[in-house]
């Protein structure tokens, strides 16, 4: 059964990016002004000083994407229609996985401009919490006919195909479907945005210098690392080693010291507020297919007694 539910997650979470907007680069016209065409770096009129990486993700596009709370009710609701048309197809003992979006990334993990938890550098190093010491659980593969019902694409594994009538995308674009509505899919501009404010805050000039601090900052102390993400390309090993920790502490210490994170923050913060003002009518739209998926997923759950 655990390899039904992990499965069932797998294949939701892919309808469930659209929501979140997880592009790194973007198709929405690139905000123009100054020279050369190029945006223009925004002025800052105050610089953040962050002590946790949460206080690094309230960024203004924010107010445009689904909640955490928001995807945990969607997620729900097409459990459940999943599960009705699992049923349907005589899968009767299936099971959606009905995960906590809440409890998702509550670590205080490092971040493309450093490391901020010095307790949990000091304990885990790079590794999350959650990775070391866990429980390995053996799981056998989904049945093919199953998988076949739950996705509508041929199993890996071969099999028979599911009994009954599929439908397209199997029971979980079913699901999305009927949470979407017959309306064509609402494009990403909170990923498109949100990928070109990353990459013009990691340009522009302020955050260079501030890298470049952190860089030598990391040099005195005996690590040769050019930014913070060239740590995340370590082979730091299975268990955390002191070496590791000692290099977390240092991340963290060079972070808090030349403020790298706090000047990355507000940087951004500029820029996506640009970007709002450049695209709010595409925002609104994008913001209102979510709220239509939430008031069907309301009546999803109602219907089904929750």
């Amino acid at each position: 059964m655990r390899s039904h539910r992990r499965t069932a997650l797998v294949v939701a979470a892919a309808g469930l990016a659209l929501l979140t907007g997880c592009s790194s680069g973007g198709s929405a016209a690139p905000a123009t002004g100054g020279s050369g065409g190029r945006a223009a770096a925004p002025a800052l009129t105050a610089t953040p000083s962050p002590t946790t990486v949460a206080d690094t993700q309230q960024l203004p596009l924010r107010a445009f994407a689904a909640s955490p709370q928001e995807l945990t009710g969607i997620a729900k609701a097409q459990g459940l229609l999943t599960q009705d048309c699992m049923k349907r197809l005589g899968f009767a003992s299936w099971q959606p996985n009905n995960a906590d979006l809440t409890k998702a990334g509550k670590d205080d993990m490092p971040t493309p401009y450093g490391f901020l938890n010095e307790a949990q550098a000091a304990q885990y190093g790079f590794h999350a919490p959650g990775s070391i010491g866990g429980a390995k659980t053996n799981s056998s593969p989904m049945n093919p006919a199953e998988f076949t019902a739950l996705s509508g694409l041929k199993s890996p594994t071969g099999g028979e195909p599911a009994g009954g009538s599929t439908p397209p995308g199997g029971c979980t674009g079913e699901a999305d479907r009927k949470l979407k509505g017959d309306k064509p899919p609402a494009a990403d501009v909170y990923g498109d945005l949100t990928g070109q404010s990353m990459n013009r805050t990691k340009a522009d000039a302020r955050v260079v210098a501030a890298t470049t601090e952190w860089a030598s900052c990391m040099k005195q102390r005996g690590y040769a690392y050019g930014n913070p993400e060239s740590l995340s390309t370590e082979s730091w090993g299975p268990t955390v080693t002191q070496r590791e920790i000692d290099t977390a502490k240092a991340d963290v210490a060079c972070t808090r010291q030349t403020n790298l994170s706090g000047i990355a923050f507000g940087v951004q913060s500029a820029i996506q507020k640009q970007l709002i003002e450049q695209h709010d009518n595409e925002l609104k739209a994008y913001r209102a297919a979510i709220q239509s998926q939430l008031d069907q997923a309301a009546a999803v759950l109602r219907e089904h007694g929750q």
